[in-house]
């Protein structure tokens, strides 16, 4: 059995399904990551990382769904091939850049996470462990 404690929340200006950026990436909305108080001291410093990947719980995502589509797609596509937040078990990967932190509130853009999801985990983003440059993109255009 697999069991998951939320270490925080996520604070976010969207509060819908579809009110949130497609990617997070380009999204300059502050967010605030407040981290449940018995979690905070795992924050120490955060000295020197200016990005965090935030693994949070799409709550309001679709559960049962294997394909999906976009407007700008002919067909839809297989779940594992996308990044829909439609899928069996909606965790989230998203980059936080990290604006501020106090007293366990992390304030992050880049997110596209709605009000209210659970966050599962944080940990640094490191571009030598991972940015892999010479990665294929399935949504490149040829």
């Amino acid at each position: 059995m697999i069991e998951l404690e939320p270490i925080g929340v996520i604070h976010s200006p969207f509060t819908s399904r579809g009110s949130a950026p497609r990617q997070g990436r380009s999204c300059s909305e502050p967010m605030k990551i407040e981290i449940y108080p018995q979690f905070v001291p795992g924050l120490g410093t955060m000295e020197g990382i200016s990005h965090i990947w935030v693994l949070y719980w799409m709550d309001r995502a679709e559960r049962d769904i294997l394909f999906a589509k976009r407007p700008d797609w002919d067909e839809p596509r297989p779940v594992f091939t996308i990044r829909s937040p439609a899928r069996p078990n909606p965790i989230a990967l998203s980059i936080g850049r990290i604006e501020e932190i106090e007293k366990g509130i992390i304030t992050v853009t880049g997110l596209e996470a709605l009000d209210g999801s659970p966050v599962l985990d944080i940990k640094p983003y490191v571009v030598e462990i991972d940015c892999i440059f010479d990665s294929l993109n399935p949504f490149e255009k040829k």
